[in-house]
C-alpha cells in the first residue's frame, strides 16, 4: 500500500504559513518582554511628549508584563484574559515616564510620568507639587497652561470632592504596592487626581525614546507633518 507525497504546491504553502507563524511567535516574544511601539494620541504630556509620538517602551528594567486583552486591534472585539507581572532589575521610581494599564481602559494604555510610589504623601498647592511635603523635584518640564487656578473649596469635575481639585488636591498617602502618576501638561491631563493611583503591576514599561512624530493638525501642510527632529529624542 503506497501513501502519495503532498504537493510541492502544498509543501510550499505549509511552509509559508510556517513562516508567519514563526514571525509572529518571535514578534510577539519581543514586544512582551523586551519592547514594545506605542502611539501617542492626546497632548497630556506635552512639554516632553507630543500628540502623534511614537514611542519605544522598554520592559526589562521594569519587568514585563503579559496582555491582559487579546482582540483585534483598534477594535472591542476580544476578551481578557489574567495579565502576569514578571520580576524586573529594579522597582518603579519617582520622574520614570512610565506606559500603564489605568481604570479608564483596560485596553487603551496611557503614558504618564511617576510622582510618587507607595507610602509617600501627595499634595498640590496652588498648581505646587509637593510630595512628603517637599517641592516635587522631578522633571523640569512640567507646564500650566490655563491661567486659571481653582481655589480650596471650589470643584473639578471627575476628582472626588473629598480630595479638592485639579490644582488643590490633597494630601494624600499613596498605598504600598502603587504608583502615583501625572501628566507633564498638568492642567490638561487625566491622571491620578482623577481617577487614583495605579498598582505597580499595572506598568508595562519605561518610555525611552522618540522613534517618530507624525503631526496631525489641520492646520499644518501634509508634506510639513512629519517632525524630523522629534526622531532619537531620549525621553527624561
Amino acid at each position: 500500500m503506497s501513501t502519495k507525497k503532498p504537493s510541492k504546491a502544498f509543501s510550499k504553502i505549509l511552509s509559508f504559513f510556517r513562516e508567519v507563524i514563526s514571525i509572529i511567535a518571535i514578534v510577539t516574544i519581543i514586544q512582551v518582554g523586551l519592547v514594545q511601539a506605542y502611539h501617542v494620541p492626546t497632548g497630556s504630556m506635552e512639554g516632553t511628549i507630543l500628540p502623534g509620538d511614537f514611542l519605544l517602551v522598554e520592559k526589562v528594567s521594569l519587568g514585563p508584563r503579559t496582555p491582559d486583552w487579546i482582540g483585534i486591534p483598534w477594535t472591542s472585539i476580544g476578551f481578557e484574559v489574567p495579565a502576569l507581572k514578571l520580576p524586573g532589575l529594579r522597582k518603579v521610581r519617582q520622574d520614570d515616564i512610565v506606559v500603564v494599564r489605568t481604570p479608564v481602559d483596560r485596553r487603551v494604555p496611557y503614558v504618564k510620568r511617576v510622582i510618587a510610589t507607595g507610602g509617600q504623601v501627595v499634595k498640590i498647592r496652588d498648581k505646587i507639587l509637593y510630595v512628603d511635603g517637599t517641592k516635587f523635584q522631578g522633571s523640569t518640564c512640567e507646564q500650566h497652561i490655563d491661567p486659571l487656578t481653582y481655589s480650596v473649596g471650589t470643584f473639578t469635575p471627575g476628582v472626588h470632592p473629598m480630595l479638592g481639585n485639579r490644582d488643590n488636591w490633597g494630601p494624600y498617602r499613596v498605598p504600598d504596592g502603587n504608583v502615583f502618576l501625572m501628566g507633564d501638561n498638568r492642567d490638561n491631563s487625566e491622571d491620578s487626581r482623577f481617577w487614583g493611583p495605579v498598582p505597580e503591576k499595572n506598568v508595562i514599561g519605561n518610555a525611552r525614546i522618540v522613534t517618530f512624530s507624525w503631526n496631525n493638525s489641520e492646520n499644518v501642510p501634509l508634506l510639513k507633518r512629519v517632525r524630523l527632529l522629534r526622531s532619537g529624542t531620549i525621553l527624561n
